[in-house]
């Protein structure tokens, strides 16, 4: 009986030995698949930042060319070229409200004095 006894311990304990290591190798495995989608995903990431940075290196060649210097100083500066002459036109929508003249010559405070204080 010893021998048997001998022989059903090796035996549980090579399984639980297997079962040790197979569940230690399935947690790697997992951990290499969880990571395999972690890559992915930063991948996508990469592309969407060189895709960003396409743009903005083609935003700076704009920005930096001597035509759109030229034209932002016009537009928003109101400068010209050396022996230009700028001609500014006057906006027509500015006089489409009538100007009303003030003919009462007095002060606001006195206004409010009356108001308020005075009957």
């Amino acid at each position: 009986m010893n021998e048997k006894l001998k022989k059903n311990w090796i035996y549980w304990g090579m399984v639980v030995v297997g079962g040790a290591v197979a569940v230690r190798q399935g947690v790697s495995v997992l951990r290499l698949w969880k990571s395999g989608e972690r890559i992915q995903e930063v991948q996508a990431e990469v592309k969407l930042a060189e895709e960003e940075n396409r743009k903005l290196e083609e935003r700076l060649a704009e920005i930096t060319s001597p035509e759109f210097v030229e034209r932002e100083a016009r537009e928003k500066l109101g400068y010209g070229r050396e022996g230009e002459t700028m001609l500014i036109v006057p906006d027509q929508n500015a006089n489409l409200r009538p100007q009303i003249p003030n003919t009462d010559q007095e002060p606001n405070w006195r206004k409010w004095w009356k108001l308020y204080i005075a009957d």
